[in-house]
């Protein structure tokens, strides 16, 4: 919501356009640290009262925000910020798994999907509204009146949906023995890191976008959301068009296409970087639009291999996930130099790595390893 902003913030904090991007890359470090420490918590102290914590955490950081006059402020802020919403993604998944059945958990976890989706699109248009109608400050009090209000419904319409168990007590050293297991596994290990490099590439765009369409393309603050709702347009229709293709191929296979497909459209923005905003624009909804499928096969391939670490596994390769975002938003800010350059790299070696990690884990794939449709038939 508040990447329209960013321009305005830097010159009102008197700050460059890096350092401005590490608000980002403080943001996505506090969210990765937040779900890995929610995660195993949770399933010891129970769901509710940590989702109040964060939420709690989320708002006052969101308050603070408004007040900052240096922007070494706002990035400490922002990874507070970040580290209290981690535990709304995390207890989602956790409460979900709580309260649905098993046949209707799929259902459920799509539309968290959808939303999830659907949210990047408004967020930059709202927040471009808000740009034009109010200053900087009324974002982050928005951020807050939307905490207050979550945490309102939780208090009256949530209750605790972890039930009493024994070995409840053990839950959290089991889950830090799992992550240790799960690092030393290469297998699981690079099909994390085709799902991990693929969403820092998106990152990377998401660090970059504003200071490129809005400072070097000159578009306008306001239609800037326009440009990046493009990009989750996309992302729909290759994820629509990803239910079909799992029908044909497996899913090392499917990986395979799309990393590969991904990589090709990250040289074409490095050599094509600083051509026109159509052709620029047209090349990153490209790259843009095969993140989520290879996120949702990635997962989906590794809760197949590790079922018996699920949860451990979902953790971990979310929380690397947005590791590795913070990673490629500090790389684009330190490559910084007022062009599209710094973007374009990091996003066209994302993808690089993002592919070894694809050719690695298909070295060491287990055989019995089938597309969804085929397991279906």
């Amino acid at each position: 919501m508040y990447l329209p902003a960013l321009p305005a913030m830097g010159q009102q904090l008197q700050a460059t356009q890096g350092q401005m991007q590490h608000t980002l890359g403080a943001f996505f470090a506090g969210f990765c640290v937040g779900m890995l420490l929610y995660g195993p918590l949770s399933d010891w102290l129970g769901r509710r009262k940590l989702l109040l914590s964060g939420m709690l955490l989320f708002v006052i950081a969101s308050v603070l925000c408004t007040q900052v006059t240096q922007v070494e402020q706002l990035v400490a802020l922002r990874a507070l910020q970040a580290f209290g919403s981690g535990a709304a993604v995390v207890m989602a998944r956790a409460i979900a798994r709580d309260v649905y059945a098993p046949d209707e958990l799929p259902r459920v976890l799509s539309l968290m999907t959808l939303v999830t989706m659907i949210a990047p699109l408004l967020a930059p248009l709202l927040g471009g509204a808000l740009l034009t109608l109010f200053n900087w400050q009324a974002i982050f009090m928005l951020l807050a009146l939307v905490g207050c209000i979550n945490g309102v419904l939780v208090l009256w319409v949530l209750p605790e949906t972890l039930q009493a168990r024994a070995e409840h007590s053990g839950n959290i050293l089991k889950a830090f023995h799992n992550y240790c297991l799960l690092v030393r596994d290469r297998e699981a290990m690079g099909i994390i890191a085709t799902l991990a490099f693929s969403f820092a590439g998106m990152f990377a765009f998401i660090s970059g976008s504003p200071f490129v369409y809005i400072s070097y393309f000159q578009v306008p603050a306001q239609y800037y959301g326009l440009l990046f709702g493009c990009n989750v347009i996309g992302m729909i229709a290759v994820l629509l068009l990803n239910v079909r293709m799992l029908k044909v191929y497996s899913l090392p296979r499917l990986l395979m296409i799309q990393s590969s497909a991904q990589v090709l459209f990250g040289l074409l923005l490095l050599l094509f970087n600083q051509q026109s905003l159509t052709v620029l624009v047209i090349l990153i909804v490209l790259f843009m639009s095969l993140v989520n499928a290879i996120g949702t096969n990635s997962l989906s391939l590794l809760l197949q291999q590790r079922g018996q670490q699920a949860g451990s596994a979902s953790a971990l390769a979310i929380s690397l996930q947005f590791g590795m975002g913070a990673l490629a938003s500090l790389a684009v800010s330190w490559l910084q130099d007022d062009t599209p350059f710094a973007m374009t790299l990091v996003m066209a070696v994302c993808a690089a790595l993002g592919l070894l990690g694809q050719r690695m884990s298909v070295a060491r794939l287990r055989p019995q390893v089938n597309s969804i449709g085929s397991k279906k038939q």
